[in-house]
């Protein structure tokens, strides 16, 4: 599945990263970006994490609501 950073719009051929920023435990930002984006977001001092993007989706999505 090919997918494509949520913030540059670029298709992602790298690592994959959930850059996420919280307040006062109210998620702000929850974004899937490629690596310069992860760069960047961890430049700004972001929450900034590898991942790894199955095929399915949804399964995820699953997994992040659990935590």
């Amino acid at each position: 599945m090919k997918r494509s950073c949520e913030h540059c719009g670029e298709l992602i051929v790298g690592g994959v990263y959930r850059v996420t920023s919280k307040q006062d435990g109210i998620t702000l930002l929850n974004l899937v970006v490629c690596s310069l984006c992860s760069i960047e977001a961890k430049r700004l001092r972001l929450h900034a994490e590898e991942i790894s993007i199955s095929s399915n989706p949804s399964s995820a999505r699953n997994r992040e609501s659990r935590r």
